[in-house]
This record gives structure tokens, sequence and C-alpha cells, in this order.
């Protein structure tokens, strides 16, 4: 059976922050922590919060580089919200205010709706009839969703940072990264793809259980991670 997944756009980055704790000496007493040393260098020089005495990052986009969305969705601020967290990076810190600026949060969500609706595609396409038409409308569903429009999102918060970083045999470069976070209310993106599901359905039996199935499973659980 053809897999979903093809149809799938993926978006989404992680930061990863590394740390490694090894063994104990030949005594059985303390562990030792093997320190990282690498001859790359990144030096923050500004961020959005320099002119204003702020010294620490928002918590928004410090669950984002520690955990990603589900960090942010995670936060007291943010409850009964689906998230979306965009990045760029250029040398230019106007080009990125203007990205931030005029930034459309449809792209991403629809990005976002295809990662989350993947997994619940994937686990009804048992449902569908192993014929080469069920399978292309199927998946042709997916895409539906994606290129859908979505009302409701709205703008929480962005932020940027200037950084220097200085590699082995490289001139320094000097690179600006902007985020900008969008929230929308849980029930209000659920409702939408419902409808949008609802106007996939043409009476094929094999397509409407499963398309039934996927709409129960976001109506109770929303769009899972």
């Amino acid at each position: 059976m053809k897999s979903v997944r093809q149809s799938v756009m993926v978006l989404f980055a992680a930061v990863v922050a590394m740390g490694i704790l090894v063994g104990c000496n030949t005594t059985g007493a303390k562990a030792k922590r093997i320190e990282l040393d690498s001859q790359d260098k990144v030096v923050t020089l500004e961020h959005k919060g320099t002119g204003l005495g702020q010294d620490k990052l928002p918590q928004w986009l410090v669950e984002y580089m520690d955990r990603g969305v589900p960090g942010v969705e995670g936060l007291t601020d943010y409850k009964g919200r689906y998230c979306i967290v965009a990045d760029e990076r250029g040398p230019e810190l106007q080009q990125l205010l203007t990205w931030v600026n005029n930034f459309n949060a449809q792209q991403q969500i629809g990005a976002q709706i295809s990662t989350r609706v993947a997994s619940v595609f994937k686990a009804n396409e048992n449902k569908v009839a192993d014929s080469a038409d069920s399978q292309r409308k199927y998946s042709n569903a997916i895409n539906t969703l994606v290129s859908a429009t979505y009302s409701g999102a709205r703008k929480e918060s962005d932020w940027w940072i200037k950084q220097r970083i200085t590699e082995k045999g490289k001139d320094d470069e000097i690179r600006h990264t902007a985020y900008v976070l969008y929230s929308i209310d849980r029930k209000i993106l659920d409702d939408q793809i419902v409808n949008a599901i609802a106007k996939i359905k043409d009476g094929t039996p094999d397509l409407d259980a499963a398309f039934d199935s996927i709409t129960a499973q976001i109506l109770e659980s929303g769009l899972q991670w």
C-alpha cells in the first residue's frame, strides 16, 4: 500500500543543545564531565532586548530552542492553542525585520497541518481500498488540507539575535536570526479541518469511513505530534 507520507510536505527545523556526561573514574567515585571543545565560536553580540536592558530570551523562544513547538505549546500562555514558529537567517537585520513584519502564517500553518494530520491519515489508511483510484484520492485529501486557507491565526511575538560566527580558516561572519511566533485556537483550527474533510467526501464507502474515523480522532484529541 502506497504510503500517504509521500504526499506530505514536511517543515520544521530543530535547534538542539547537547551535553555529555560520562562514566566514573577507576575508584567508582564521581562521574566526570567531558568538555566539548570546538574551534568554531558563536558569540551573541546583540538581540531584540538589548536596547531595553533585557538579558534573557523570552520563554517561548527558550522552549522552542530546547524542545521545538511542543515546548512552546506546553507553556501556560498558549494553553488550548496550536503554535507556529518560523525562523529566518540573513546578514542584514533590516531585511529580517521586514520579513517578520510581513510574514504570512498560512504557509507555516499548512506545513504544520501536513505534519500533524499525516500521522492521523497513516493510522487510518488500512480502511482505504488497495486501488490506485482510492489511494490517489486519499493522498489528494492531504494536499487539499495543506493548501486550504485557515483563519484565526494571530501573531504572538517575535525576536531577533545578532551573532558573530568564527570558523577556523574563514573570515568572521555576522549573522542575524529572526523568529516569529503565531498561534491559533485549537478548536477553531480543528473545526476548520473537519469541515474541509467533510467537503472531500464523495460517497465512496471505504474513503468516507476513513475520513469519518479521522474526523472523530481530531474532534476527540486534536492534532497531535
